[in-house]
């Protein structure tokens, strides 16, 4: 009986095997990864063209008044600050128990690193030194 059933172990295997190299056949391209970057849709008698890739937002490419643009007189008066004195408040306040300067941790905040890029495209007809005054003084209204 040992026997019997040992036989009917390389049988199931063997029709296992069998079934998986049935299946490989019938791909395109057995030759070919399953998932590759390379694959892109084909029409017959078009050429594929890849999408334009989406322009990365640079403050850099801002003039002052684009960045500043929209805040209130009061606050754009504050301007150039002090970014020492930034750094102090921020510790003070207890900003970076949150937040980083880098992404080594951003379970709890965001990250700090690359915001002011961040922020040229944060939202739409919005400057980006207006939406990092929002963000401080209204935080809800982008959480």
């Amino acid at each position: 009986m040992g026997r019997m059933h040992t036989n009917r172990i390389y049988l199931f295997v063997a029709f296992l095997l069998l079934a998986v190299f049935v299946v490989a056949a019938c791909a395109p391209n057995p030759r070919a990864q399953l998932i590759s970057p390379d694959m892109v849709p084909e029409v017959k008698g078009q050429a594929f063209v890849p999408p334009t890739p989406t322009p990365v937002p640079d403050i850099d490419n801002l003039s002052e008044e684009e960045i500043y643009a929209g805040l209130p007189a009061d606050v754009a008066a504050l301007f150039p600050g002090d970014t020492a004195n930034g750094e102090q408040v921020a510790a003070s306040a207890g900003c970076i128990g949150c937040h980083r300067l880098d992404d080594s941790n951003t379970v709890v905040a965001p990250s700090w690193g690359g915001v002011a890029d961040m922020a040229v495209a944060r939202v739409a007809g919005e400057s980006p030194a207006l939406y990092f005054y929002l963000s401080i003084t209204q935080p809800n209204a982008f959480v």
